[in-house]
């Protein structure tokens, strides 16, 4: 910090470091600047999470219906029974150009744009949250975070590109976003300016401004202060000893020798601790208001991924096209992470508020089902949006004359501070949400 001696300090102050700089949580000591300043004056900013899994869900049991406390979950959404109150469950929305195409390439590629899609060559359309960031996400030291649970699938099927299949978030119309899958580069994105710092963890780096700004806070805050640097010291500690656990050769393989090559560093060799880890950054990334907007896509549409963890044995393509009734535990560990992110949220207290009241998640699929049915889309919401969303309610708008996944979005674009008359093929926003 600039002036340690200052007698109130910016949100927009950073605590700095050798090579190391992170920004602020939420502290009611610590006053807005006009950088920072949300819609709403001096209240914390709503935060936008799109979660994505590819290939939909079991289709008997993705459901629900009733409001509020009566509401009753599907199997495929018990996971969230604790949090069916902050939920709303949106039933037929679609993107009419999805359905140009009967792969998944040509299923996934405009999930957050709705725009047309080349079968020929990489065209599609901006998405949402890349247009948010584009035009608001300067409030934040990064525009958005944009992180991944798998990796790209390169080539072509039936001459159509299969890129649309790994990517839900585009710059450009024939850019995709990168999409960081590495835990501890996702990490670095957060909190270092320079690489390769050695062993020096964050915390230690920033030490001294964390005992000047410790000072000036009120007790409720340094609480929080206390907490917010012990689990960025946690999170990072986890990201190296996976780094070490697999460079000493630590794993516990089900084979006498890999399989497959070796991921990189930093990647956990589990999935269930590896998506938790990605879900970690995405709770310190908006707890340190380092972005505002992020999108985490835990697995790709055609995912080859075997969720052994969840009793499956097949991959999740197959499984997802056949059905079976090992599928629901699968689906079970994908809204799983839902839950996680909403108890997680709802620990960090923000003023009267707390951080899943302050933050929309979105979660969405391609399809319906693995079947390639793209007419009604899986999508259920989380959160309060800044108090702006209603949780406890199951909508059905398969026969509404409006149910573009657009006009979705610009609901969720005007609760994350940017308001438009029109995106992708919508020029209206849906009805009673």
């Amino acid at each position: 910090m600039h002036n340690p001696s200052a007698s109130t300090v910016s949100r927009r102050t950073l605590l700095r470091g050798l090579g190391v700089s992170m920004a602020l949580p939420w502290l009611e000591s610590v006053p807005s600047t006009a950088a920072a300043v949300s819609t709403a004056g001096d209240q914390p900013p709503t935060r936008t999470l799109v979660t994505f899994t590819g290939m939909g869900f079991h289709s008997n049991h993705w459901w629900a219906r009733g409001e509020g406390s009566a509401m009753e979950l599907g199997p495929c959404l018990k996971p969230l029974e604790p949090w069916k109150e902050r939920m709303v469950f949106l039933r037929g929305l679609w993107n009419e150009h999805a359905n140009n195409g009967v792969i998944h390439c040509m299923q996934t590629g405009n999930m957050l744009s709705g725009a047309p899609m080349s079968k020929t060559e990489v065209r599609t359309g901006v998405s949402f949250d890349q247009l948010m960031a584009q035009r608001i996400g300067n409030r934040t030291r990064l525009p958005s975070l944009v992180l991944g649970c798998e990796g790209p699938i390169p080539g072509l099927q039936d001459g159509h590109p299969l890129l649309y299949s790994s990517h839900i978030s585009w710059s450009t119309a024939v850019s995709p976003t990168w999409t960081e899958t590495r835990p501890a580069l996702a990490f670095d994105q957060l909190f270092r300016s320079k690489p390769n710092r050695g062993d020096l963890r964050v915390v230690d780096a920033v030490l001294e401004d964390a005992r000047s700004l410790r000072q000036r806070l009120s007790v409720s805050d340094r609480q929080r202060f206390e907490e917010y640097l012990g689990s960025v010291h946690e999170i990072e500690g986890r990201i190296k000893r996976a780094g070490k656990e697999r460079d000493a050769g630590e794993w516990k393989p089900s084979l006498t020798k890999p399989d497959r090559p070796r991921p990189a560093d930093g990647i956990p060799v589990e999935i269930p601790d590896y998506w938790k880890l990605m879900n970690d950054i995405v709770l310190l990334a908006f707890r340190t208001d380092s972005t505002r907007i992020a999108t985490l896509k835990y697995c790709n549409d055609g995912s080859i991924l075997t969720h052994a963890h969840a009793g499956a044995k097949d991959q999740h393509h197959q499984m997802a096209h056949t059905q079976p009734k090992e599928l629901v535990p699968v689906n079970q560990f994908f809204t799983s992470q839902l839950a996680y992110l909403c108890k997680r949220m709802a620990e960090v207290k923000e003023g009267d508020r707390t951080l899943l009241d302050n933050s929309t998640i979105m979660h969405c699929s391609s399809m319906i089902h693995g079947n390639h049915d793209a007419k009604q889309l899986p999508v259920v919401l989380l959160g309060g949006a800044g108090g702006k969303l209603r949780g406890g309610r199951a909508m059905d708008y398969l026969e509404a004359p409006n149910r573009r996944m657009c006009s979705l979005f610009l609901s969720l674009m005007e609760w994350g501070g940017l308001e438009l008359d029109r995106f992708g093929d919508s020029a209206e926003r849906l009805t009673g949400l």
